[in-house]
C-alpha cells in the first residue's frame, strides 16, 4: 500500500462564474464554436498568449511535452443544468475513446486533502453528504492542525470525495473523541447508496468489519478483532484490487485481505459516521491506479482545475458564460448554459512511448473532441500532428545503471536499453539508424521475460551486447545481436537465463567479458557482493561470497577487464569506505585496499563508484567515486601499483539518489587515454563535463534548464566521422517516463551536439 499519511498537498476548488468580459480576440469565423491549441503550458488560463497557431489552426505538437487545448461550447437553446463534458481523441481515424487523467512525467494518480487553510466553520470544499445533514461536515481546530469534524444528531452521516479518477485506495488519520463508543465507518468501491462497501471499526466490540451493501442489502464479509483507542490519533489504509479489499489498521498491527466483488467502476469513497456521534478527520489520501496512456489529461500548475474562463476566443457569437480550466480531472465541473457558449481549456500529453510498448510516430494524427454523455458538442474538431523532436528518446531510464548504452554496431547503429513506461515495466532494446535523431525498439515480440529494470549492466563484444540483470531474487543474463550479425541480426539471443539465485537488499550489479568468452558476474545480496562466472560454453558456476566473514557490508560493485583478463573490482562499505582489489583468472582475489572513507552510510550512497576505467596502453584502471558532500574524486591503480594519491576531479557537487537510484548521478569514460566525465551538479541538477587531458580540466555546462536524474553514454563515431561521447539523459521524469534524450559531446573539435 502507499502511504499517505504525511503532509501532503491542499487541494482546493474554484467556483466558476456566471460570466466574464471579452478579451482580446481574433478575427471572426462565421459564428461557430472554435479551438485553439497553446503550447505555452506555463501561461495563464486566460492569458492571451503561448499559442501554437491561430483560431481553428491544427498545428504539430511535440511528443512528452504538455500543451493545452481551448474549445468553445455552446449550450441548447433552452437552458440546461449540471452538464459535465468530457474530452475524447482518436489516433490515425481509429475508434474513439475517452481521454483519462494521468500525470506527466510521473503518472500520479493521488491526492492528499488537509484542512490546514480553511476557515474554521467553513465545509469542506469537495466534500457532499451521501445520507444525513450536510451541516453536520464543518472545519475546526484541533490543537496546532485543522480538521473535518463530523458531527450527527438523530440520523447517521456519510460524507463522500469524488476524486478526479476512480479511486482505490483511501488513507485516513482520525481520532474518535473520547466517550465516542459508536466507533466510525470508511466508504470504498461507492457506485450509488445501495451499493458500495465499508470498513467499519467498532471500539467498543473490538472490532474491524468489512461489508458490502448490494442493491440496498448488506451483509458483512469477515471481521477482525482490534484494539481500537479513543481520543487518540489513528491511521487506515484501505486498498481495493482484482476483486478483494485490503486493510492496514495502524501500520500493520492489524493487516487482512477479503475478497470483494465490485460491480461497476466506483466514483468516490468517504466516511460514515452513527447516529448522536463525532469523529475528527485530520488527513486523506485517495489513489487511483496509474498508467501510461498514448495520451492523458495531466496536472498544469497555471491555473487550479475548475478555475473559470474568460472569452478569449471569437468563434461563437451567443452570449458568454464562464467555463473551466481542466487539469488532472475526468470531466469538467456542472455547466448550465442555454442559449449562451462556454470556453474549456484541457491540459495534455501525447507520450512517444505507452503502457503495452506501444509507441506513436511522426506524423500520427490526434483528433479531439469534447462530448456530453457521449454525444459530440463542439462542431469543429482539432486533428493534430505528433512531431518526435531530434534527439528524444522518451520511456523510462533504468534505475540503477551500469553501462546501457549507447552501443554502436560497425555499421553506425546505436543501441541503448529502457522501459517504454514507469507503470509497463519491460526490457526494451531501442535502435537508432541515424546517429541518435529517432529512436524505436527492435526484436519486441522476442525481449525477455524478465522485467523491471532496477539494475543492469551490459558488455558488447563485436555484434552481440551481453546484459546482466539483476531483479529482487536473482541476477539473469541476457544477450543481443546487432544489425551486423551476419545471420540473426536485430534479434535477443539469450533470455532470462539464471547467472545467480540471491535476494538483494538493493539491486546493484555489473559484468565484465574475457577474451576467452567468459563472462563474470557481481551482484549485490542482502549484505556482501556475490559472483558468478559463465563459461565460454554457457553454464553458470556456483555464486561465491566475497569477503564473507568480514566487515563491513558491501555494496554498489563495478568491474572492469584489464590486461590478460585481470579484472579490475570496486565496491562501496557501508561504513562509508570505498575498497579495490582483484580478481584473477584462475578465481582468487588479490587483498582487498581501501581507497577512502566518507562516502556516507544510508542505502542512498550505495552506489557511490562510478563505471571504471580501464586505460590498456598504461595497465591503469581509473576509479572514480563520490563522498557524502557529493565531491566527485579520483584515484589510479598503475600496472598493479599501489593506488595513487586522491585527487578531487571537480569543485561542483554531483546529485546522488536522484529518484531512488542510489548512486552518484554521473558517467565516465575513455577516449584513447583520456577519461571523460559527465555528471549531474546537485543544485543546478544541469549536466556539466569535464576530462583529465593535462588535469582535470574546469567543468563545462553541456545541457541546462533540467531537473537531470540520470547519464550514460559511450564513445565511438558519430554519423560524420568524428569521434564523440554520444549519451542518453533523463531530463527530470521523477522516476517516470518520456524525458529520456539523446546527445552527443565532440571530443576532438570541442563541440556539443544536441
Amino acid at each position: 500500500m502507499h502511504q499517505y499519511l504525511i503532509p501532503g498537498i491542499i487541494v482546493t476548488s474554484v467556483m466558476i462564474a456566471g460570466g466574464a468580459s471579452r478579451g482580446a480576440q481574433l478575427a471572426g469565423v462565421g459564428g461557430l464554436p472554435g479551438f485553439r491549441v497553446r503550447s505555452d503550458f506555463t501561461a495563464g488560463l486566460n492569458a492571451n498568449r503561448g499559442w501554437a497557431g491561430a483560431l481553428n489552426e491544427n498545428p504539430s505538437v511535440n511528443a512528452d511535452q504538455p500543451f493545452r487545448l481551448r474549445f468553445e461550447v455552446e449550450g441548447a437553446s433552452a437552458a440546461t443544468s449540471g452538464r459535465r463534458f468530457q474530452l475524447q481523441y482518436r489516433r490515425n481515424q481509429e475508434p474513439w475513446a475517452n481521454v483519462e487523467a494521468h500525470d506527466f512525467p510521473h503518472p500520479k494518480r493521488d491526492l492528499t486533502l488537509r484542512f490546514v487553510s480553511a476557515a474554521s466553520g467553513a465545509a469542506p470544499e469537495g466534500w457532499r453528504a451521501a445520507q444525513g445533514n450536510a451541516d453536520g461536515m464543518r472545519i475546526a481546530a484541533a490543537g496546532q492542525v485543522k480538521v473535518l469534524r463530523a458531527e450527527t444528531g438523530r440520523q447517521p452521516l456519510v460524507g463522500l470525495y469524488a476524486p478526479p479518477w476512480e479511486p482505490t485506495e483511501l488513507a485516513v488519520a482520525f481520532r474518535l473523541p473520547s466517550g465516542n463508543r459508536t466507533g466510525v465507518g470508511f466508504v470504498f468501491s461507492h457506485i450509488d447508496s445501495g451499493n458500495h462497501g465499508s470498513v467499519f471499526l467498532d471500539p467498543a466490540a473490538g472490532t474491524i468489519r468489512v461489508s458490502r451493501r448490494v442493491h440496498g442489502t448488506e451483509s458483512v464479509i469477515t471481521e477482525r478483532k482490534a484494539a481500537i483507542a479513543v481520543g487518540e490519533w489513528l491511521q487506515i489504509e484501505v486498498q481495493t484490487e482484482n476483486g478483494k479489499v485490503r486493510v492496514n489498521f495502524q501500520n500493520g498491527t492489524v493487516d487482512f485481505t477479503a475478497d470483494y466483488r465490485v460491480a461497476a467502476p466506483s466514483d468516490s469513497v468517504g466516511f460514515q459516521v452513527p447516529a448522536a456521534s463525532a469523529v475528527e478527520f485530520r488527513q486523506f489520501g485517495i489513489a487511483g491506479v496509474p498508467q501510461t496512456p498514448r495520451v492523458s489529461i495531466v496536472a498544469c500548475p497555471a491555473y487550479a482545475n475548475g478555475a473559470a474562463t474568460t472569452d478569449l476566443l471569437q468563434g461563437s457569437t451567443a452570449g458568454f458564460r464562464a467555463g473551466a480550466g481542466v487539469q488532472l480531472a475526468e470531466r469538467t465541473p456542472p455547466w448550465s448554459g442555454g442559449g449562451v457558449h462556454g470556453e474549456f481549456e484541457w491540459a495534455l500529453v501525447v507520450r512517444r512511448f505507452a503502457d503495452g510498448a506501444v509507441i506513436n510516430e511522426e506524423g500520427d494524427t490526434f483528433e479531439f473532441r469534447m462530448t456530453d454523455a457521449g454525444a459530440p458538442v463542439a462542431s469543429r474538431h482539432p486533428v493534430l500532428r505528433l512531431a518526435i523532436p531530434a534527439g528524444h528518446v522518451g520511456g523510462t531510464f533504468i534505475e540503477n545503471p551500469g553501462r546501457i548504452g549507447p552501443w554502436q554496431a560497425a555499421n553506425g547503429d546505436l543501441y541503448f536499453m529502457m522501459e517504454p513506461a514507469e507503470t509497463h515495466n519491460v526490457f526494451m532494446m531501442i535502435k537508432s539508424t541515424d546517429g541518435g535523431r529517432s529512436w524505436r525498439e527492435v526484436d519486441g515480440a522476442n525481449r525477455p521475460r524478465t522485467g523491471d529494470l532496477e539494475s543492469v549492466d551490459a558488455r558488447q563484444v563485436g555484434h552481440t551486447i551481453h546484459i546482466l540483470h539483476q531483479v529482487t531474487r536473482s541476477a539473469r543474463y541476457h544477450s543481443f545481436r546487432t544489425s551486423d550479425h551476419p545471420t540473426q541480426p536485430d534479434t535477443w539471443a539469450v533470455r532470462d537465463e539464471i547467472a545467480g539465485q540471491v535476494r538483494a537488499i538493493a539491486q546493484m550489479a555489473t559484468m565484465v567479458a574475457r577474451s576467452d568468452g567468459s563472462l563474470v558476474a557481481f551482484y549485490l545480496g542482502q549484505a556482501k557482493v556475490h559472483s558468478s562466472v559463465r563459461s565460454p560454453s554457457g553454464m553458470w558456476g556456483q555464486v561465491q561470497t566475497l569477503d564473507p566473514d568480514m566487515g563491513p557490508n558491501q555494496g554498489g560493485p563495478q568491474a572492469v577487464v584489464g590486461a590478460n583478463d585481470v579484472i579490475h573490482l570496486a565496491y562501496y562499505g557501508t561504513d562509508g569506505t570505498i575498497w579495490y582489489r582483484r580478481f584473477m583468472r584462475d578465481g582468487s582475489l588479490t587483498p582487498r585496499q581501501q581507497l577512502a572513507t566518507g562516502a556516507g552510510t544510508s542505502r542512498a550512497e550505495y552506489g557511490a563508484v562510478l563505471p571504471l576505467v580501464y586505460i590498456p596502453k598504461s595497465n591503469t584502471v581509473v576509479i572514480i567515486y563520490r563522498l557524502d558532500n557529493g565531491s566527485l574524486w579520483e584515484r589510479r591503480v598503475v600496472d598493479h601499483g599501489p593506488p595513487t594519491p586522491a585527487v578531487r576531479m571537480t569543485d561542483r557537487l554531483v546529485v546522488t539518489d536522484a529518484v531512488d537510484s542510489q548512486q552518484a548521478g554521473a558517467d565516465a569514460v575513455l577516449d584513447g587515454e583520456t577519461v571523460h566525465v559527465l555528471f549531474i551538479e546537485k543544485s543546478s541538477r544541469s549536466i556539466f563535463s569535464t576530462n583529465d587531458r593535462g588535469g582535470w580540466q574546469p567543468a563545462k555546462l553541456l545541457v541546462g534548464g533540467i531537473k537531470g536524474s540520470w547519464v550514460r553514454g559511450n564513445v565511438y563515431r558519430g554519423k560524420d566521422g568524428a569521434t564523440v561521447y554520444g549519451y542518453v539523459y533523463d531530463a527530470g521524469s521523477d522516476g517516470g517516463a518520456g524525458l529520456n534524450r539523446y546527445a552527443e559531446l565532440g571530443l576532438h573539435e570541442a563541440a556539443v551536439r544536441r
